[in-house]
């Protein structure tokens, strides 16, 4: 297309974005309004690109686009405007970024623990791996229950909360490995499927539920999430497509460590469900419907600022000036 009709056509559209991205606030109208302005502006920019790179009309809407960029991204020098950013944008496009990759982790830790659970179940000799038909019984009866009563609860709490940080962390730091997270998860998910079986065995499948989901819905769900940014880590690397290697496991490195930071953050919300409110004997559903709610509306936070994010065309990744500019590879 030509840059001078674009310009015609699409002129006052930019001017309206130059002057938003001026402006220090924004209504709730005005932010809709700048995020649909640099959209569309950003493709017109495509457009001239790819026809006259060096025309003036690209240099100005080039100094927009970039103008308006920082406005959306910028990181004023202040503790708490780094705050805002990390929880506005960065945290919240990591997670959604992960979204697919969490269903499809989730998906296969869900059919390895059921899966077993029902094997186990079916073939009582599997259980006796475990233990004798006493011990058996001491766990379903007492064992498991008693785990989530026997100490303080806050003690119990900041327990739970550094041990599933730590294992959230190793998650997405080892991922690279690939083999580390699969064999974690299924470890995990085996043991939740036997640890079921043998509840089952002693109709103890109540206390199971009533136990494990409160706290166990977030918890696991923070876990996988970790699983999801270590393989994604992992296949960065391997696949990483016309980006150099190194660029490319850099650059999600980098986005992914921010969901290790985030999650120890909301790993600390699923310890004191698991510390306060699962062993307390409130009603069941309220205490299920709580961990529901929690794990909405980190589902919802996500969706809310990371879609935005994601279609300003914002990036979890530290700036080029930052982070150092990428180089395309030719080796195919």
């Amino acid at each position: 297309m030509d840059p001078n009709l674009l310009a015609e056509l699409h002129g006052d559209d930019w001017q309206e974005l130059s002057a938003l991205a001026k402006k220090n606030t924004l209504t709730p109208d005005q932010t809709t309004r700048f995020l649909d302005l640099y959209r569309a502006a950003s493709k017109d920019l495509s457009r001239i690109m790819t026809v006259a790179p060096d025309s003036l009309e690209a240099a100005r809407l080039s100094a927009i686009v970039h103008r308006s960029r920082n406005h959306l991204s910028s990181v004023p020098s202040g503790g708490l405007s780094g705050l805002s950013r990390f929880f506005v944008i960065s945290l919240p496009l990591s997670l959604y970024r992960l979204r697919w990759d969490f269903v499809i982790v989730a998906a296969a830790f869900l059919a390895v623990a059921v899966v077993s659970g029902v094997w186990a179940g079916m073939h009582p000799e599997v259980l006796e791996t475990f233990g004798d038909r006493e011990f058996r019984r001491q766990f379903a009866e007492h064992d498991f229950v008693d785990y989530y009563k026997e100490n303080p609860n806050g003690f119990f709490a900041v327990g739970v909360w550094t041990n599933n940080a730590w294992i959230a962390v190793q998650f997405v730091l080892l991922g690279i490995t690939g083999v580390y997270v699969v064999a974690g998860l299924f470890s995990n998910a085996i043991n939740v499927g036997f640890s079921g079986a043998m509840m089952f065995e002693f109709d103890r499948a109540s206390d199971f539920f009533l136990y494990i989901l409160p706290h166990g819905i977030p918890e696991i769900s923070c876990i996988i999430l970790a699983a999801a940014a270590g393989l994604r880590l992992f296949f960065a690397w391997v696949v990483p497509g016309p980006r150099l290697r190194r660029d490319k496991l850099a650059s999600e490195a980098r986005s992914l460590l921010i969901v290790a930071g985030g999650l120890v953050i909301l790993l600390f919300g699923s310890g004191l469900i698991e510390g306060f409110v699962t062993p307390n004997p409130i009603p069941p559903v309220l205490k299920i419907a709580i961990g529901v709610l929690c794990t909405a509306a980190v589902v919802l936070y996500a969706r809310h600022f990371g879609k935005r994010a994601a279609e300003a065309g914002l990036s979890a990744d530290l700036d080029e000036h930052q982070a150092g500019y990428s180089v395309i590879s030719t080796d195919h």
